[in-house]
């Protein structure tokens, strides 16, 4: 049975892995993954030129020849998208294939160009993992964490997708297993960062007109999720691994956070408005921090169901699944509800 695939939110963007094809996402940029000719001979490219018509190939001949690591940008053809953003992972002349700087650097690339082109959305495939030959563990290491980190820069892209493929010697569930939770941990650790960052901001500007106990309380909890934060791997190599590194303590962390902020703002007390203001969006990044943890756990769960086919489906596995939901649920209430506030407070 299908799953839903998760969708992960870290700063104001949103980040999805799922299974299925590039030419069939409706994302403004795809990524395609090439040599440094564009020759479009197999993989994603050839299946972009074949669905994007004669106008990509040509264009595609003024940019070459190029090198490994660049990133040239055509029209779409007759693909709804507006760009193909081509990633160079393979150099014919020099027989260079990627590795992870490589992937990294062509991820980056992405990112900046659909930036300068004030694009809100793009998808990419598992780059590199196909004609290239780079192993899909060792990809999904390098583009996962680097998508994730760079969304929580504030980055104006609202969507960005990981769209996978079938790869000979992988089985499907494999490898979309894999990438989910990859970015599950990678988003919990992304928007982790955010939310220490954001309390380190508040903890600075904290004084005697706040609850006497909330900066002693920031500290104590800013030195826990910087300690959670550094024990979190970035290049797991197994779903094993990853689910033992989701049990890390960011979650509590993320949910004292909001208690401590909601029990100074039930209080009354704020009486500095840039304070006030700084403490809301705290606790936006809290809130954004369980939804991730949650949406992991979820995912989780529906792999696990996944593998009954919809026959015998434990009750235990129901409930917890329907628990989490409606964790979420309460979770994005608490997260619009933040957000009026925030939007209600007089600039100053």
């Amino acid at each position: 049975m299908p799953r839903n695939s998760p969708v992960y939110r870290i700063g104001s963007s949103t980040f999805s892995v799922s299974y299925g094809l590039l030419e069939d996402s409706n994302a403004e940029v795809l990524v395609s993954s090439d040599d440094n000719y564009l020759t479009m001979g197999g993989g994603v490219s050839r299946s972009l030129l074949r669905s994007g018509g004669s106008d990509v190939l040509k264009h595609s001949r003024k940019m070459i020849p190029l090198s490994i690591g660049d990133v040239a940008v055509t029209t779409a053809g007759k693909l709804p998208a507006k760009y193909i953003f081509h990633a160079v992972t393979i150099d014919l002349d020099r027989r260079v294939y990627p590795d992870h700087r490589c992937i990294r650097a062509l991820v980056n690339r992405a990112l900046d160009l659909a930036e300068f082109l004030r694009v809100r959305t793009i998808s990419f495939p598992a780059l590199g993992t196909g004609v290239a030959g780079f192993p899909f563990y060792d990809a999904a290491a390098a583009l996962v964490p680097t998508v994730c980190d760079r969304l929580a820069q504030n980055m104006s892209l609202q969507e960005v997708n990981l769209l996978l493929t079938a790869r000979e010697g992988v089985r499907e569930n494999d490898l979309t297993v894999f990438y989910e939770r990859a970015a599950s941990l990678a988003s919990v650790a992304a928007q982790g960062q955010r939310l220490a960052a954001s309390m380190g901001r508040l903890q600075d500007i904290v004084g005697d007109t706040t609850p006497s106990d909330l900066k002693s309380n920031l500290s104590d909890l800013l030195s826990e999720i910087r300690d959670e934060l550094a024990t979190i791997a970035r290049s797991p190599r197994s779903v094993e691994e990853i689910d033992r590194q989701q049990e890390s303590r960011v979650a509590s962390t993320g949910r004292h956070v909001v208690e401590l902020i909601d029990g100074a703002d039930g209080l009354g007390k704020w009486k500095d408005l840039n304070v006030e203001r700084k403490a809301l969006q705290t606790r936006l990044e809290g809130l954004s921090t369980l939804l991730n943890v949650h949406y992991g756990s979820l995912n989780k769960l529906e792999i696990e169901k996944a593998r009954y086919a919809g026959v015998g489906i434990p009750v235990i596995l129901e409930n917890q699944i329907e628990e989490v939901n409606a964790e979420i649920r309460r979770v994005e209430e608490l997260t619009r509800e933040t957000r009026r506030k925030v939007e209600s407070l007089p600039e100053g």
